[in-house]
C-alpha cells in the first residue's frame, strides 16, 4: 500500500542541459534485493523521494516497476513528478544495441520514458558478459563508445529517454 506522500523540505536539484532538473538525492537500486526492493521504492516514495536510480544489471527492475505502477495507481504520485534514471550496460556498447536494451528497462519499469539513461561505463565488454572476467572485457575503444553515444541520442530523438 502507497498510502498518500509527504513532502522532503526543501528538496535540492541539478539543472541537466535539457532543463530538466535532477533530484540531488535518490534512493539507489543497486544490491537491493528481490522482495525488498519494491517496499524500499514505495517506502521512498510516500517519504518524498522523487528519484529513483536504476540499472538492467542490477536484476530487480521488474519489482521496481511494479512499485512504481503501484504509486501511480494508488495516487502517491504522479509519473511526471518522479525522475527515473537507469544506464547502458558495458555489453551493448553499440548503436545498434541501444534501443533494444533502453526498451528492456523501460518495459521492466513499466515506463514509457526515461528522465536520464546513462552509459554505465566506457569500457565494453563481450555480449552476454557480466564483466567479471578479464577475457570479456573488450576495453576502451573511442570510435565504439563515439557510435554508442549515436544510440543514446536516438532515444532523446524518439522521446524514450529525456535526458
Amino acid at each position: 500500500n502507497c498510502n498518500a506522500p509527504k513532502k522532503m523540505s526543501e528538496e535540492r536539484t541539478v539543472t541537466l542541459n535539457t532543463g530538466s532538473k535532477l533530484p540531488a538525492v535518490g534512493l539507489g537500486t543497486w544490491e537491493a534485493q528481490l522482495g525488498e526492493v519494491g517496499e524500499a521504492v514505495k517506502t521512498a516514495l510516500k517519504a518524498g523521494y522523487r528519484h529513483i536510480d536504476c540499472a538492467l544489471i542490477y536484476g530487480n527492475e521488474f519489482e521496481i516497476g511494479d512499485a512504481l505502477q503501484q504509486c501511480f495507481s494508488e495516487g502517491v504520485v504522479k509519473r511526471e513528478d518522479v525522475f527515473i534514471t537507469s544506464k547502458l550496460w558495458h555489453t551493448f556498447h553499440s548503436k545498434e544495441e541501444v534501443l533494444s536494451a533502453c526498451q528492456m528497462t523501460l518495459g521492466g519499469l513499466q515506463l514509457e520514458y526515461l528522465d536520464l539513461y546513462l552509459i554505465h561505463g566506457p569500457v565494453s565488454f563481450k555480449p552476454g558478459a557480466m564483466g567479471t572476467d578479464d577475457k570479456d572485457n573488450l576495453g576502451y575503444d573511442p570510435e565504439r563508445i563515439a557510435e554508442t553515444w549515436k544510440g543514446m541520442e536516438e532515444l532523446v530523438e524518439k522521446g524514450l529517454v529525456k535526458a
